[in-house]
């Protein structure tokens, strides 16, 4: 059973907390966290298992409580784990935003904005806050946006496997969108490199890395390497 401990001010004790028990109502986990100032990291950790048991509400108040103006002054030196939980708030209202329709969509992409411009005070060179915008600018469908962001961050980083995989998918969009064919393939052709690039660095990458060659394949004409890499995925 997996669990955190929040170590309790002034005293040797901890307070355990079950992942896999974790209240209904979020409160009762907030107030603990509050009282003993515990370290970002562990509202990070209860969060996001709030979010793979499909408890959203629950997810949204501890990291919103975590980013309050109380907790910036006090946490004012721990840079990391604030900019962390700014960013998994703005990559859940782009979330949210892509599932919705206008004009709510539009409320929560402003929200993840306003997210990602906070992480980028706290250090604008942030690699995960770039790749979170740029994350954001795809779903808006301002790609060239998009792809600035994620050039920034394979400008500092060329092996960086979320912007490799994010700059991946803006070339292909860019040739589902462009009107010339030549241009087109040279989309796909650009974006076919970045998938294989992620998949030299990484081979245990995921199957969408895969999948992604296959439809660059396909988009290029490339048939039958088209159907061997689908074939890959399915294995």
């Amino acid at each position: 059973m997996a669990s955190v401990y929040i170590p309790v001010q002034g005293t040797e004790e901890e307070v355990r907390v079950a992942l896999d028990h974790l209240p209904a109502d979020a409160s009762d986990i907030l107030d603990i966290l509050k009282a003993e100032q515990a370290p970002l990291h562990l509202w990070l950790i209860i969060a996001r298992e709030y979010f793979k048991q499909g408890k959203l509400e629950q997810f949204r108040q501890i990291l919103e409580e975590g980013s309050g103006p109380e907790i910036d002054d006090y946490y004012a030196d721990v840079k990391y784990e604030r900019i962390a939980i700014l960013n998994a708030l703005g990559a859940f209202h782009t979330f949210l935003g892509k599932a919705e329709k206008a004009p709510q969509k539009e409320v929560h992409f402003k929200d993840a904005t306003q997210y990602y411009n906070r992480a980028s005070r706290i250090d604008e060179t942030e690699p995960s806050t770039w790749i979170g915008r740029g994350q954001l600018c795809v779903a808006k469908g301002e790609l060239q946006m998009a792809s600035d962001s994620f050039k920034i961050v394979l400008d500092e980083d060329g092996d960086n496997f979320p912007a490799l995989l994010g700059q991946a998918s803006v070339y292909f969009l860019m040739g589902d969108t462009e009107q010339q064919h030549k241009k087109a393939l040279e989309c796909y052709k650009n974006s076919l490199e970045l998938y294989k690039r992620a998949l030299r660095g990484y081979a245990d990458c995921p199957a969408a890395v895969r999948l992604g060659i296959a439809f660059c394949r396909y988009k290029l004409g490339q048939l039958d390497r088209a159907r061997q890499a689908f074939d890959r995925v399915l294995q």
